[in-house]
Order: structure tokens, then sequence, then C-alpha cells
């Protein structure tokens, strides 16, 4: 069957694919700028170009259309990654909008809950018996019991198909999840897994590469972005906003009601889920997206907002909390920054003339 290579890439513009990645992009003119995912991108370094549907990096070179980007992210060959584009839903809005924009999606069914918990179950067995799996998120600062309780996993890619097909579960729905590639290898393959988890059942997950993998550094499933964490943070007074999941696992690790971002750009519906804190904590990166960010947040969410600034080079929270002392220099940083706010409080208080 002859395939339109041009009707596809219409059908999946570059931005849209590239965000519904987990890039966060940031618009400049009449292209957009983001962290490169096939490299360590403390600056954003690629460039999506709208009116070529292109993109390049400027830091480690990778280039060309979307079906490169997706050829490169996922470890795919030319005729697979045209599968896999075609798998996805077809993308209606103009190359300019990203995922954060798009229409709200339907609620998860019955059977996608199924699906994404027996995924994340399976997976979670898979990192208790994979040492190498273990030994990295060690390094990572994240413990055996965090690991457990957060139900991260681990995909060695040759497991998910055939035991969701013993659980009678849709292998074609998997698929349209972002499971499973069309001829049933696991997109997740190699990667440490991070569900987020809802009231018992798996909502969403993202994948890190690691051990120099030259694929994305994160993937995520076919689905919207969430505030990860955020069903632990639910009715409380004071939440900790971090951008990546590592940055999230080590607050929560501090037993800090934290949640991310997944990026720096909130998705959509994220702000309005903030607003039903009392005061927030923020705990970006240290690099140009990362204040820029916390800026615009600060900026929606008014003066119940707290910027928290790192101690000393870290350049986020997860690598700070794998450094010896980097727990407790987190905390005092927190004292004295609540410190100069409560004393930024009192000396407004001096000067507001009493009421009569």
């Amino acid at each position: 069957m002859t395939i339109d290579v041009e009707q596809v890439k219409r059908a999946h513009p570059i931005a849209d694919v590239i965000a519904a990645q987990g890039v966060a992009l940031r618009r400049t003119g009449r292209r957009f700028m983001g962290r490169c995912p096939f490299h360590e991108d403390d600056r954003p370094s690629l460039v999506v170009y709208t009116d070529t549907q292109s993109f390049h990096c400027f830091g480690c070179g990778a280039s060309g259309d979307v079906i490169d980007f997706v050829r490169r992210s996922h470890d795919l060959n030319f005729r697979e990654a045209i599968d896999h584009l075609g798998g996805l839903p077809r993308l209606s809005s103009p190359p300019h909008r990203t995922v954060a924009t798009r229409e709200r999606p339907r609620p998860l069914s019955l059977d996608d809950r199924l699906i994404l918990t027996a995924a994340c179950e399976l997976y979670h067995e898979a990192l208790l018996r994979t040492p190498r799996a273990l030994a990295y998120l060690e390094a990572r600062g994240v413990p055996r019991w965090l690991a457990r309780r957060a139900r991260l996993g681990f995909s060695d890619g040759s497991e998910l198909a055939p035991y969701l097909k013993r659980r009678r579960l849709s292998l074609r729905r998997a698929g349209e999840l972002g499971l499973l590639y069309g001829d049933g290898r696991e997109a997740m393959r190699g990667r440490i897994v991070i569900p987020d988890l809802r009231s018992g059942y798996c909502a969403w997950m993202t994948g890190r590469a690691f051990q120099g993998d030259i694929r994305a550094k994160y993937l995520g499933l076919a689905l919207p972005r969430p505030l990860l964490g955020y069903e632990g943070v639910r009715g409380r007074r004071r939440i900790f906003v971090t951008e990546g999941p590592f940055d999230w696992l080590t607050l929560t690790g501090w037993g800090l009601p934290a949640c991310a971002l997944l990026g720096t750009q909130p998705g959509r519906g994220v702000e309005r889920l903030l607003d039903r804190a009392h005061s927030v904590v923020l705990v970006l990166d240290t690099d140009d997206a990362g204040r820029a960010a916390a800026a615009a947040l600060t900026e929606s969410l008014g003066d119940r907002t707290l910027v928290l600034r790192l101690p000393g080079d870290a350049k986020d929270v997860s690598e700070l909390g794998a450094r010896p002392g980097g727990r407790e220099a987190f905390f005092r940083a927190l004292a004295a920054a609540e410190a100069r706010v409560g004393s930024v409080e009192r000396e407004e208080a001096r000067h507001v003339a009493p009421s009569r």
C-alpha cells in the first residue's frame, strides 16, 4: 500500500507532536524554542520552525521533520515512524498551537484505567527484579521504599502485550494510549516508568531513558499531561510545585506535599488546580526557562506564591537531593525564604494606617 507521506506530515503538525512528547515549547515569533529531549539541555537549544514544519537543535545537531523526530524519539525506522504517526489522533489544530491548548480530552474509560493500571503493576514488578534500574534510582536519590510507594516501574520491552492478552485487555486501545506500537513493541522499553496514580488506578505515565540512551529523555503517553502527583496534594493548604518527575519524587521522599508541572508550561487546567491551595511554593529549575516559568506563575497565582531559590549551583531539586547534605540545605533555604517573606509582611503591616 502506498503511503502519502506529505499527508501524514500535514495531519500531524510538528509543534503539536513535539509538545505531546512532553517538551515545553515557548513561542518566539514564527517559531518555538524548548529544551532538546535528545541531550542534557540546560539552556533551550531546540528550535521548531512552523513555516517549514521542521526542527533543529543547536546543541546536539539533531534536525529534520516530524517523522525524523518520531524516529529519533522512539528508536524506529522510517516505516515504523509513519505507522506510529498514523496511529495517533489526527491533529486539526493550527501549527502554532501546542498540546496545552487543544480541546478538552475525553475522560479515561474504565477499560483505559484497567489497561494503564495493569501496565503500571507489570512494570513495577519488573523494576524490583532489575538491579541496574534500581541502581539508577538509588544514584538519583530515590530509595527502594519510595520506588515502592510511588509504584515506579521498568519496561524490559517484552512482557506487556502477552500480559494484556492474558488479562483480556485490548491491545488496540493500549496502542492508542501510547503503550504499544503497531508491531506490538513497547513504547516504554528500556525506561524507568513513573506513573500518575489516582484513587488506586494509574491515569498516566512517563518513561525516563537512562544509561546514556540517545532517545528522547522523557516519553509520555498519547494523553494530555497531568499535574503529576495532584492526588497527593489535593486539599492541602500549602503545596510544592516542581518541574520534572524526579524533582517531584525528591520532595515526596522528603515528606512534602508536592506535584510536578512536567515542564515549564502548565497543561490545561493546571492553574485552576493550583488555585485551590492556600499557598504555593515554586521549586522550579534555576535556568532561564525555569525562572521565566516561576515569574509567569507568580503573576498568575498572586501573593500566595513563594519562589524558592535552590542553594548553591544545583540546577534542580533532584540534583540537590542526590548530593550529600542536599536535604538539609533545601530546608535551610526554605526556612530562610519563609523568614524573608514574614519580615516583609511585618514591615508592610507597620506602614498601614490604623482604621478609624
